[in-house]
């Protein structure tokens, strides 16, 4: 593979998409790390981006379907504890993984970017995820080797404003990113650099006459001077969120197939991190954002969009006696019994995800009480509350 590319595929396009993909969870100079520095302002090691940026980047290569853009490259970068192969979905083969510090980030994006300046209608997509600090629009991505300079600890970032701006300069119309890490301050680090830095590996710019217009939008986890929520050995909030909003509730059909589309991404997205049965005590804490929002199509489904569905008698405090079925011809009924409850909060409603179709839901509180409706799972999402007839 040349350079930072684990996936590179020259019998595609141009146009095309090149995606950069990086996780840094391995912090050898915050509090656990191997030399970790006398103050780190309450970072730590941290387990889920590098399974995050695993799965979005396998995402990439086994979901994401661009008609007229389809993947051309994909890098991918890792800090990780205990770092192992990525497995390529397409082809099978294990590839090494570079590190994700911060000469590699910096090289990686030049690379990124100088596919990019092939084709107008290329697509850029950047997706990072593990520290972050922001001081008003300024934000820096921390790479592994943040604090390694002790005379300047964010010559180990990314600075990401500058990023963007460098980017107008690149031929690719489309450049979507996606930053899942915190927008919080950092007095320590600002204070020690004297005044918010990072590296910047592309000269900031004007785009230049006779360039296609460009569409570029950044989708943050949470919003600005805010943190983002990690989940221990798991996949981050904000990232399993992108999934499933990417699996269909951030679909439309009015071009008649289902596509995904910029600003129903967010709204899905969002949708998710509110809900308790997705993001559990913390639903509603965390609030993802968008800094531009041009609209335009992003991935288009292979198969029906995948829908959550909530369902509920109404009052809600029927929920706890109820027996809910939903059917639909052709398939095995799905059921919540009274004893599938949640015990801790047993007024919740049911929730499912079902593909994209019509179904008949019930809810059973009682032999004289039987409440029906007939329902079509589209997207983005469904709720239902069954009222006694």
């Amino acid at each position: 593979m040349a350079g930072f590319a684990i996936h590179l595929d020259e019998n595609v396009g141009p146009p095309c998409t090149h995606a950069m993909v990086i996780g840094v969870g391995k912090y050898p100079h915050l509090a656990g790390g191997e030399t970790p520095t006398a103050n780190s302002d309450g970072m730590r090691q941290l387990s889920s981006p590098p399974l995050s940026a695993r799965a979005f980047a396998t995402w990439l290569l086994a979901e994401y379907d661009g008609p007229q853009k389809p993947l051309g490259s994909l890098a991918l970068l890792l800090s990780e504890d205990a770092p192992v192969p990525f497995m390529n979905p397409r082809t099978g083969t294990a590839h090494d993984v570079e590190f994700a510090n911060i000469d590699n980030i910096f090289e990686a994006v030049k690379e990124w970017n100088a596919r990019g300046q092939s084709h107008d209608d290329n697509r850029l997509i950047f997706y990072f995820c593990g520290h972050g600090v922001s001081q008003g629009d300024d934000m820096a991505l921390l790479a592994s080797d943040v604090f390694a300079d002790k005379d300047n600890p964010l010559n180990g970032a990314l600075n990401f404003k500058e990023l963007m701006n460098g980017l107008k300069k690149c031929r690719a119309g489309q450049q979507v990113f996606f930053v899942d890490a915190c927008r919080a301050n950092s007095d320590v680090l600002i204070e020690q650099a004297g005044n918010f830095a990072g590296r910047v590996p592309l000269a900031a710019g004007t785009r230049p006459t006779g360039f296609v217009r460009r569409l570029h939008i950044p989708y943050y986890a949470t919003l600005d001077g805010e943190r983002s929520h990690a989940r221990p050995g798991q996949v981050s909030l904000f990232t399993e969120a992108l999934l499933k909003s990417l699996a269909g509730p951030g679909s439309d059909n009015t071009e008649g197939d289902w596509r995904v589309i910029t600003s129903r991404l967010h709204e899905a997205i969002d949708h998710f991190m509110k809900q308790p049965q997705f993001a559990g005590a913390i639903a509603g804490v965390q609030v993802p954002t968008v800094g531009e929002m041009p609209v335009f199509d992003l991935h288009q489904l292979r198969e029906v969009p995948i829908v959550p569905v909530y369902v509920g008698c109404s009052p809600p405090h029927d929920n706890a006696a109820a027996e809910f079925t939903c059917r639909q011809p052709g398939r095995a009924d799905l059921r919540r019994t009274a004893a599938d409850t949640d015990g801790e909060n047993p007024d919740s409603e049911w929730s499912l995800e079902l593909a994209f179709g019509l179904y008949e839901v019930e809810a059973k509180v009682s032999a004289q009480d039987v409440r029906t409706r007939s329902i079509e799972a589209r997207p983005p999402f469904r709720r239902i509350g069954l009222v006694k007839p």
